[in-house]
């Protein structure tokens, strides 16, 4: 009978260590990411600009795209590098082909490399604040307005900004 407590005893211990890991894997995924760099992240809501303060200090903006999954999608910068000055307020597009007959849901997802100067990309308007409904067999002009906060350390003179495009047509509220 001992040997079933201790074989009850670890699978019991087991069953709560890998809910407890799971419970801290979001946690533990943005801690490696700020510590990697990976998955810089950008701010998630519309901001505010009343005035523009150029500074006369110029940087190399890129731009990338990506689709997730096998998502019947096109998806790519309109410009794919700017030269910009900090301070100073921008507008740039993406370009979104639904190449399937049907009407799609989708939500891009920013990031911005080098991470640790992703908090000063300030997007203004951009189409990753909401969930885009594109119909079937169009091509769409998704905008971004953007400014570079004044802020940005001296040394970064280049800030690449990636989306990766998701297919969200399934899931709930998107119907």
């Amino acid at each position: 009978m001992n040997r079933y407590r201790k074989t009850y005893l670890f699978l019991t211990f087991a069953v709560i260590f890998m809910f407890f890991f799971s419970y801290m894997l979001v946690p533990l995924y943005d801690i490696f990411c700020e510590v990697t760099g990976l998955n810089g992240k950008t701010n998630t809501s519309k901001v505010v600009i009343l005035n523009e303060t150029p500074k006369n200090r110029f940087v190399k903006i890129q731009f990338t795209s990506n689709v997730a999954g096998s998502a019947p999608f096109q998806f790519k910068p309109l410009t794919k590098e700017m030269i910009v000055e900090v301070g100073k307020i921008y507008n740039t597009s993406y370009l979104l082909t639904n190449k399937s007959d049907n009407i799609k849901h989708v939500t891009a997802s920013p990031s911005v490399v080098p991470s640790k100067d992703a908090e000063y990309f300030k997007k203004i308007e951009c189409f990753c604040f909401t969930e885009q409904k594109i119909s079937g067999l169009t091509t769409e002009k998704l905008p971004l307005q953007f400014i570079i906060d004044g802020k940005l350390p001296l040394e970064t003179n280049t800030l690449i900004l990636s989306y990766t495009l998701f297919n969200t047509t399934n899931q709930v509220g998107s119907k």
